[in-house]
């Protein structure tokens, strides 16, 4: 039997990355055998889904009731996925202007001076 309940809410995990994405379980499938999550992704019923590759099994991402704390690592690995992406599509014929690119890396840098002085000061 599942320990999650329709309405849970619950963080998918990945093995290196830790929470990788939140949903919500919606139904149960195969008489209570699985489950299936607001995103539409189906899952065993205990959370954990093994895949089959070339011969041999390799555990791949699972879910876990949400934690606090997870929705915060999830935005965060997004944002920085944006980040990433803006910054390889970034060329000189952009139409960002080089005062606006000055002021983006003005912000980046302030925010980057601030949080290391938090993380100084709770270090203290």
């Amino acid at each position: 039997m599942s320990d999650f309940k329709i309405g849970d809410k619950v963080t998918i995990h990945t093995s290196q990355g830790g929470p990788q994405s939140l949903a919500t379980v919606t139904r149960f499938l195969a008489n209570g055998k699985g489950m299936e999550l607001s995103d539409g992704s189906q899952w065993r019923a205990d959370g954990k889904r093994q895949f089959h590759y070339k011969g041999g099994f390799y555990k791949g991402p699972w879910v876990e009731p949400f934690s606090p704390g997870d929705d915060d690592h999830v935005a965060k690995r997004r944002h920085i996925g944006r980040l990433h992406k803006w910054a390889r599509e970034l060329t000189l014929e952009s139409p960002l202007s080089g005062p606006a690119l000055k002021r983006i890396l003005d912000l980046i840098e302030a925010e980057t001076n601030a949080a290391t002085k938090a993380a100084t000061k709770e270090a203290e």
